[in-house]
């Protein structure tokens, strides 16, 4: 029979206890024999990122052997491939969870709307019942699958994504509200041109890491720049950031 590798883990979820790999992948040779594809115990997320640490082992009525020669390195090449096409293959699932085996998947419109975030299957490219608009389950920049709440984790405690967590994009519900902030800011004429660009500069610090200590500071900093503004500017930006920064912030 041709060489079969069966995928144990994709997702590693690390180990306190040192002694105990863990499996990524089960491969049985052309002749028959078996091996297995260890990670290190405390390996953690996506098994491609831990492959130099790769170790092949036989598996024997005592234990294992550890396989150092030539067949390893093929053996470890074949898992990768592996891998990597699941990796590719999971851009286009229908299952209620997440690629990465972590979290479900989450179904969200374009404006926002939360559609599917409970585990179950859903259609892709649904419409949504409350606005109509579109729903996505991937950011539209890097392709990588938007994260539901984590497995077993109740719904209730899902908070919307403002920023995809592999390329730091704004989603689409959020790009809409960053577009209408520039314009406002661009089309006031109450601020000078560094007024603007300053403004613009401290909500984008202050947005991007909600939890930083340096925070406070610089909203302060933004509410102050913002006394020179129009005051349906200064109503828009007071009331956009106070509700972000509280959902941001929910512990």
């Amino acid at each position: 029979m041709a060489t079969k590798v069966v995928i144990e883990n994709a997702v590693l979820r690390g180990s306190q206890q040192e002694q105990f790999w863990q499996k990524v992948a089960t491969v049985y040779l052309d002749g028959g024999e078996e091996f297995n594809v260890v990670a290190p115990p405390k390996a953690t997320g996506d098994a491609l990122e831990w492959l130099k640490q790769f170790q092949v082992r036989s598996p024997t009525a005592q234990g294992y052997n550890p396989v150092t020669d030539g067949r390893s390195q093929s053996i470890i090449q074949q898992v990768q491939a592996e891998l990597e096409k699941r990796k590719l293959d999971s851009e286009i699932w229908r299952s209620g969870t997440n690629p990465d085996g972590r979290y479900v998947a989450a179904q969200i419109c374009l404006r926002g709307h939360v559609l599917n975030v409970n585990g179950t299957d859903f259609e892709r490219g649904e419409h949504c019942p409350k606005c109509g608009e579109a729903s996505i389950d991937a950011c539209q920049h890097c392709k990588v699958a938007i994260r539901g709440g984590e497995i077993y984790a109740s719904t209730t405690d899902y908070k919307l994504p403002y920023f995809c967590h592999k390329c730091g994009r704004p989603y689409p519900w959020m790009a809409d509200r960053l577009s209408t902030a520039k314009e406002l800011l661009d089309h006031d004429d109450k601020l000078l041109l560094e007024d603007r660009e300053k403004l613009w500069g401290l909500l984008q610090y202050v947005m991007s890491d909600p939890k930083s200590d340096m925070v406070p500071a610089k909203r302060k900093l933004f509410e102050i720049g913002l006394g020179k503004a129009l005051p349906a500017t200064r109503e828009f930006f007071l009331d956009f950031v106070a509700k972000y920064l509280a959902e941001m912030t929910k512990s």
